[in-house]
């Protein structure tokens, strides 16, 4: 059984994922996929082609050009989906075939309409006021952290495609306590 974490960015889904993998489940992140396409010389070659060699630091993804460039541009940003999304998601469906519940972690699940590939959807919300919190506090300014959100679809239209809802706005243990006990009813 396939079950896909998504929400947006800042909603928890990767604290989602570590509780899954402490109980022992079979986990993968698509952020984690992505970073190991970014080392493969053809996906640095289409990026360098598309952005100019700003886009390579080294032999490595400028991650911090890239991540600027996709949320000034929407033309930057459909590029870099378009590149990295189909390769990406046939690594995470082969690292999902497990006997057992296999989760994934996939922020841009519904956007990409790649829903239908999982027998669950499991969406972690924060709440808007809990994502910027949590956004500024990893950009260290409130600009960029709203210009990042603004780029994303909001987790509330997620919402109608889960299976279920974590809301990742309250403690840590209440958090792990209702993912044990999700995790706990799919046997």
């Amino acid at each position: 059984m396939r079950i896909a974490i998504t929400g947006g960015i800042c909603d928890g889904k990767t604290t989602i994922l570590g509780f899954l993998r402490e109980l022992g489940f079979s986990t993968v992140s698509a952020d984690e996929v992505v970073r190991g396409l970014y080392l493969q010389p053809k996906f640095q070659a289409a990026l360098a082609e598309r952005f100019g060699p700003e886009a390579l630091d080294g032999n490595r993804v400028n991650r911090d050009f890239l991540r600027n460039a996709i949320t000034q541009h929407a033309s930057a940003r459909r590029f870099v989906n378009s590149l990295v999304h189909k390769s990406a998601m046939e690594r995470i469906l082969q690292m999902t075939e497990a006997d057992g519940p296999a989760f994934a972690e996939v922020p841009l699940l519904i956007e990409t309409a790649m829903q239908g590939f999982f027998d669950r959807v499991w969406v972690a919300s924060a709440g808007y006021e809990t994502q910027l919190s949590r956004l500024i506090e990893r950009c260290g300014a409130e600009a960029p952290a709203r210009s990042l959100l603004a780029t994303q679809l909001p987790t509330e239209a997620k919402e109608p495609f889960a299976s279920a809802i974590i809301r990742t706005n309250r403690p840590e243990e209440v958090v792990k306590k209702d993912v044990v006990d999700l995790a706990n009813g799919l046997h």
